[in-house]
């Protein structure tokens, strides 16, 4: 399963080429296609905020040496 900005991997899938997109999911994982079912029963799970989300995506991003995305806060 991959994290991944929700506004980010819309915008990649609408916009970006094939090799993009290939390179964005060999650094952060696949892009899920459908909605994500089950996780709500593993350990330690629990929702959070799109804006927590969001947050914690950029600091990961960083953290992994990557610029964040064109617009992005921080």
């Amino acid at each position: 399963m991959t994290a991944a900005s929700l506004e980010e991997v819309l915008r990649l899938q609408e916009r970006a080429d094939v090799a993009t997109l290939s390179r964005y999911e060999q650094r952060y994982g696949l892009v899920a296609e459908g909605r994500l079912t089950g996780w709500e029963e593993a350990p330690r799970s629990g929702a959070i905020s799109a804006g927590e989300f969001e947050r914690v995506w950029l600091e990961a991003r960083r953290a992994l040496g990557a610029a964040p995305p064109p617009g992005a806060d921080g």
